[in-house]
C-alpha cells in the first residue's frame, strides 16, 4: 500500500485527494493540448489559451492552492483571478 500513499503523504495529502489534483491536473492540460492543436490547425482561434492554461497551472501550483486546480465543470481556468492579479 506504500506504492500508492508515499508520494501523496509527502505532499500532506490522502490518495484521493492527491488523485482528485492529479486528475484535475490532467484534465486541464488536455484542455490546453486541445486548444494548442486547434491553433495549429486554425491560427486566429486560442491564440493564447494554452500558454494560459500552462501560466495559471504553474501559479496554483507555486501558490500552493492546490485546490482550486481540481475544481471540476468550470471553464474558467484555474487561478486566474489571482495570476491576474498578481501580474
Amino acid at each position: 500500500m506504500s506504492y500508492f500513499t508515499a508520494h501523496p503523504e509527502s505532499e500532506g495529502e490522502t490518495y484521493s485527494e492527491h488523485f482528485a489534483v492529479a486528475f484535475g491536473f490532467s484534465r486541464q492540460l488536455i484542455g490546453a493540448g486541445i486548444a494548442a492543436a486547434i491553433h495549429a490547425v486554425l491560427p486566429n482561434f486560442h491564440t493564447t489559451t494554452a500558454s494560459q492554461r500552462i501560466h495559471q497551472l504553474h501559479h496554483c501550483l507555486e501558490s500552493g492552492d492546490r485546490e482550486a486546480i481540481k475544481k471540476p465543470g468550470s471553464f474558467v481556468s484555474p487561478c486566474a483571478e489571482e495570476l491576474s492579479a498578481a501580474s
